[in-house]
């Protein structure tokens, strides 16, 4: 079984001859002048990394969000999971959408401190796709947080309620036995 690495994700190859150095970037359709700038290596896969099922580890299902947004130049998707959320890179999910796909699952795998989402079609693992690490960035936060106290002020525009100047610093009170809401924490 041969597997493709680009450094953040790794592929299950299926249906291919076997690969080395030289041959995979042929398949990529590089020209022999541009096969000089990538860096390739054969090497055997790290222990667990690669496996459908890891034994000593608990497996967290999660699933992806659905959107997609771009913030410093990356396309990320969020996956959610049952303790919260991971980044990931959205273009790398790209070789494991296949129009015959019956079954795509997510799942997080750690891997010495870092986690990742395994891929899996039923119950063959097909890819792993590395955490973007997007916590460093409070930015990120800010930004969406500000994004959704836009698009809540645009629900009560078309709604015809009033929208304050300033959409992050509004209440709304509670009518007919609805909760207060208020976007200031």
């Amino acid at each position: 079984m041969q597997w493709l690495s680009n450094g953040a994700a790794i592929y299950k190859l299926e249906n291919m001859p076997p690969l080395d150095e030289d041959t995979v970037l042929t398949v990529m359709g590089l020209a022999d002048n541009e096969k000089k700038k990538w860096h390739t290596a054969t090497k055997e896969a790290e222990k667990g990394i690669l496996l459908d099922h890891v034994d000593d580890e608990e497996e967290i299902t999660a699933e992806d969000a659905g959107i997609t947004i771009i913030h410093n130049g990356h396309l990320m998707t969020p996956i959610y999971t049952m303790e919260g959320m991971l980044w990931i890179d959205a273009a790398l999910l790209a070789p494991t959408e296949k129009k015959d796909m019956e079954y795509r699952s997510f799942f997080v795998r750690n891997l010495g401190g870092h986690r990742a989402i395994a891929v899996k079609e039923g119950l063959v693992l097909t890819a792993v796709i590395m955490e973007l690490n997007t916590w460093d960035d409070s930015n990120l936060s800010d930004s969406l947080k500000n994004l959704l106290d836009r698009c809540r002020a645009e629900e009560l525009r078309r709604m015809g309620m009033y929208v304050p100047e300033n959409p992050t610093d509004y209440v709304i009170e509670s009518t007919e036995g609805a909760e207060e809401y208020d976007t200031e924490e």
